[in-house]
């Protein structure tokens, strides 16, 4: 049982890193831009997408400063 409890904790330690990572953040920001100018989406998603992950790296720098 506490083998099944590191292995979770060890996963979503490592989830946490992946969401919270910089260059993914930067890299869906690119991948969006590019939707937008092949206009793959409009700009009204594009700006609530766009928001959404603005929100994503301003919590990656509270969670790598380790405040709230």
């Amino acid at each position: 049982m506490l083998l099944i409890g590191w292995v979770l904790r060890q996963l979503l330690a490592q989830a946490e890193r992946e969401y919270y990572d910089p260059a993914s953040i930067q890299g869906a920001l690119i991948a969006l831009e590019s939707q937008l100018t092949e206009g793959l989406i409009d700009e009204e998603e594009f700006e609530r997408q766009e928001d959404v992950l603005l929100d994503r790296m301003e919590e990656a720098r509270r969670w790598a400063h380790g405040t709230p």
